[in-house]
């Protein structure tokens, strides 16, 4: 018992401190008023009432300051709230593109790795995701909560990752395009992943709602593509494995498409 007794004047007595140290007019104030009480006790009237004016300025002093606290606190949560509203649909849209390239990334690979002479007739530019336009120069940006602020910097890098890639690979010479688009895959996966923890951030579940019920929520549609991606990749593997193991066809090499 005794223990937690310090404990407990223990922590009473820091949050005290921490008290006193972010409210200093008012623990002078306080020191001020107990001087004049003292005073008074005393019979130095004159002192007393110096120590009183004294104290009772610096009270008002701390009471301003506390209501300039809390308008300042007011402000900053009406600029962050603010900065979500107007980011968050920008956010949604390069989400939507980027859950877009995924699918259609699934589909070209599904065509080179089962070599069945489809073609999906896609472009380049239908590869390259949709870049903001408010991030990074909007003012809303520099309002926005630590947390969410990293978290729309790491989402928008990845778009810099994909588009780097789209430019650097797409149909380069001597490359194997099941190759070329099992890395865009890749690429693509780890930005909507962090599109996920942009989805909680900025609330879009609840901003953007589908058009449609049946489409779904944003997240359960990534969570699918992702599932696809997944699944592509594996029987990709298995058809790999299937061909290392026969007997004749093992000799022979795959007959990818090479660009």
């Amino acid at each position: 018992m005794g223990d937690l007794d310090k404990h407990l004047i223990g922590f009473g007595s820091k949050r005290v401190s921490s008290y006193i140290k972010k409210n200093p007019h008012l623990a002078v104030s306080i020191g001020l008023f107990c001087g004049g009480d003292m005073a008074l006790w005393l019979d130095v009237t004159p002192l007393a009432g110096s120590l009183f004016g004294a104290g009772g300025a610096l009270l008002g002093a701390w009471i301003t300051e506390l209501n300039k606290r809390r308008t300042d606190a007011e402000n900053k949560a009406e600029r962050e709230a603010d900065a979500i509203a107007a980011l968050a649909p920008e956010l949604q849209r390069t989400i939507e593109r980027t859950q877009y390239i995924l699918d259609r990334a699934v589909v070209n690979f599904t065509c080179e790795s089962s070599i069945n002479g489809l073609t999906t007739n896609d472009l380049q530019g239908d590869f390259r995701p949709y870049m903001p336009s408010l991030y990074p120069s909007a003012p809303q940006v520099r309002d926005l909560p630590g947390d969410k602020a990293i978290a729309l910097i790491r989402y928008y890098d990845s778009l810099n990752e994909i588009s780097q890639h789209v430019d650097d690979w797409w149909e380069r010479e001597g490359q194997l395009a099941v190759n070329i688009f099992n890395m865009l895959m890749h690429v693509v996966e780890k930005s909507l992943r962090l599109g996920l923890v942009c989805i909680r951030e900025f609330d879009l579940e609840t901003r953007c709602p589908p058009p449609y019920e049946s489409w779904g929520i944003l997240t359960s549609r990534i969570e699918r593509s992702l599932d696809g991606a997944a699944n592509a990749r594996q029987r990709h593997l298995d058809r790999a494995e299937k061909h290392r193991l026969d007997p004749v066809k093992s000799k022979e090499p795959t007959a990818y498409r090479k660009y």
